[in-house]
C-alpha cells in the first residue's frame, strides 16, 4: 500500500514506524528540515522536506498514486487543506487529524464529503473516553472494548496481597473459575511476555486480561479484593479533555470537582457543567488541592495542557492522599518514571491517535486495535472472511506467527475464550494479542487473498 503522511510529530513518525514495519511504502512530508533529518535518519521511509499544502510538496510525495493521505499536523486548517488538495489529484482516501471540537462536529454536520476527507481523528476527543473507561474499571491503567464493548482487554498492576500471586498461567487456565478470563501478556521489568503454561505470575507484574464484560466486577475483586468504585473524582484542566471527562464521570460520580488556573475558562465551565463543583486555581499548589479536599479523593485526573504540570500535580496530590493519579501527557518518557513517582495511569492521546489511524489504514480483516502503551504489541479484533486460513481447522492445527495468542471469540451472541479446540467460523469476532511484527501474517490468515 502506497502511503503519504503529512506531519512528522508524535503521531506521523509514530504511524510512518509502524506502517513502515508492515512493508508499505511510506512516504513522510514535514516542514521543518531539522525534524525530517531526525526521522529519516531512524525510519525505513522516504521523507520530503516541504509544506504540505503546497501542492507541489504532496506530488514530490506522489499523493496522485496514494492509497491513503493521513493529515497529521497540529493545525486542524492545514489537514483539511491538504485532505483537499490530495483528493483533487486523485488519492484514494484521506483521514485528518482534527483536535478542535466545534470543527470536529461541523465537518461531521456537513458531511466528511464537503471537506474532501474519508475520516477524522480527534485525539483530545478519545483520551476523554479512555480516562472514562479506566475509571469504571478501578484499578486498571490500560484499557480497551471489542466486540461493541462485549469482550474487554484490561491491564493491571498485580499487588502483593492478590491471590494471583506465585499462580502458573496453566494453573489458572485448569480452573474452573465461573467468569472467564485470560491471562494474555505479562510485562515484567520492560520485557514482555505471552506466557506459557508455566509462566509464574509475580508481584508488581502487570498483567494483559482479556474476559467478557460480564466477568469484570468478579475479576477486580479476585486480583485485588480491597478495589472499591470512586466516590469523589478531581480533575486538573478546563480543557476539552478535562470538560469531557467531568461531564461523563459526574454521570457516575457524586462529587466531582474541576480545577483551572484560568478564572475566565474556570467561569466558563462553571456555567456549562451542572452537578460538577468549578474551583480557580493551579493544583501544582498544595494549598489549592487542600482546598478541593484531594486526602479525600479517590482519583485525581491532570488534563491540563502543560506535560510538566500534570506531572507535577498528580505527583503532590498523591502525596497529599489522593488514592490514584491519572496524568495526560505527550511525553513518551513519562512512562519510564511513572510508577517511580506513583502515577497510576498515563494516557498520551498521540498514542490512542495511532492506535485509531492505523485500525483506518489496516482495515481489511481488522475490526479494532489496541496498542499497548508500555510494551510493543497490540490487541486486534479480526472479523475472517469466508475461506480464509483460519476457518479451516481447529487453532492447535493452524500455524500462527510466533509471540501472537488467539484470546477470545464472539460468535452472534455468544463469547468463549478460546483455546486449542476452539473452531472460528466466517463473520466471527476474534481477539488476537501479538507483537508488532506479526500483524502482517496474522491477515494474511484471516483474510481471503
Amino acid at each position: 500500500m502506497k502511503l503519504v503522511i503529512v506531519g512528522a510529530g508524535q503521531i506521523g513518525a509514530n504511524l510512518a514506524d509502524a506502517l513502515s514495519k508492515e512493508k508499505n511504502d511510506v512516504y513522510l512530508v514535514e516542514s521543518s528540515e531539522d525534524v525530517a533529518r531526525e526521522v529519516s535518519d531512524k525510519l525505513d521511509v522516504k521523507v520530503i522536506i516541504g509544506n504540505g499544502s503546497d501542492p507541489q510538496t504532496l506530488l514530490k510525495a506522489q499523493v496522485q498514486n496514494a492509497d491513503m493521505v493521513l493529515a497529521v499536523t497540529t493545525s486542524d486548517e492545514t489537514n483539511l487543506i491538504v485532505c483537499s488538495i490530495a483528493a483533487s489529484f486523485g488519492a484514494v482516501r484521506k483521514i485528518a487529524r482534527i483536535r478542535n471540537t466545534s470543527l470536529s462536529k461541523l465537518v461531521e454536520e456537513k458531511g466528511f464529503e464537503h471537506f474532501h476527507i474519508d475520516n477524522i481523528i480527534n485525539p483530545e476527543l478519545v483520551a476523554a473516553q479512555s480516562i472514562v473507561r479506566t475509571l469504571q474499571t478501578p484499578g486498571a491503567s490500560d484499557v480497551a472494548d471489542f466486540a461493541d464493548g462485549r469482550i474487554l482487554l484490561r491491564g493491571f498492576d498485580v499487588p502483593e496481597h492478590s491471590p494471583l500471586c506465585g499462580m502458573k498461567i496453566g494453573d489458572l487456565r485448569e480452573e474452573d473459575f465461573p467468569w472467564p478470563f485470560l491471562i494474555v501478556s505479562i510485562l515484567r521489568a520492560d520485557t514482555v511476555m505471552i506466557p506459557k503454561g508455566d509462566a509464574v505470575i509475580e508481584a508488581n507484574d502487570k498483567i494483559y486480561v482479556l474476559l467478557p464484560k460480564h466477568s469484570l466486577v468478579e475479576f477486580l475483586t479476585f486480583i485485588d479484593p480491597d478495589i472499591k468504585m470512586p466516590k469523589k473524582v478531581i480533575v486538573y484542566g478546563a480543557t476539552n479533555i478535562g470538560q469531557e471527562v467531568a461531564r461523563n464521570i459526574g454521570a457516575i460520580v457524586k462529587n466531582v470537582i474541576l480545577l483551572d488556573e484560568n478564572r475566565e475558562s474556570a467561569e466558563n465551565v462553571a456555567e456549562s457543567l451542572e452537578n460538577i463543583r468549578v474551583i480557580h486555581g493551579s493544583a501544582a499548589e498544595s494549598q489549592m488541592l487542600t482546598e478541593s479536599g484531594v486526602e479525600a479523593a479517590d482519583v485525581f485526573i491532570a488534563t491540563s495542557n502543560s506535560d510538566h504540570s500534570n506531572l507535577i500535580s498528580a505527583v503532590l496530590a498523591k502525596k497529599m492522599g489522593a488514592k490514584i493519579a491519572i496524568i495526560i501527557t505527550q511525553q513518551s518518557d513519562y512512562i519510564a518514571i511513572s510508577d517511580s513517582l506513583g502515577i497510576d495511569s498515563i494516557i498520551n492521546p498521540h498514542h490512542l491517535a495511532v492506535e485509531q489511524i492505523l485500525h483506518l489504514v489496516r482495515g481489511k480483516g481488522i475490526s479494532s486495535v489496541s496498542k499497548l502503551l508500555e510494551c510493543d504489541a497490540e490487541a486486534l479484533e479480526f472479523i475472517p472472511e469466508e475461506g480464509s486460513l483460519v476457518t479451516q481447522d481447529i487453532l492447535k492445527n493452524i500455524r500462527f506467527p510466533k509471540n501472537s495468542i488467539i484470546g477470545a471469540v464472539s460468535s452472534g451472541d455468544e463469547i468463549n475464550l478460546a483455546d486449542g479446540n476452539t473452531k472460528i467460523k466466517p463473520g466471527d469476532h476474534v481477539i488476537v494479542f501479538c507483537e508488532n511484527k506479526a500483524v502482517k501474517k496474522l491477515q494474511e490468515l484471516f483474510t481471503n487473498s
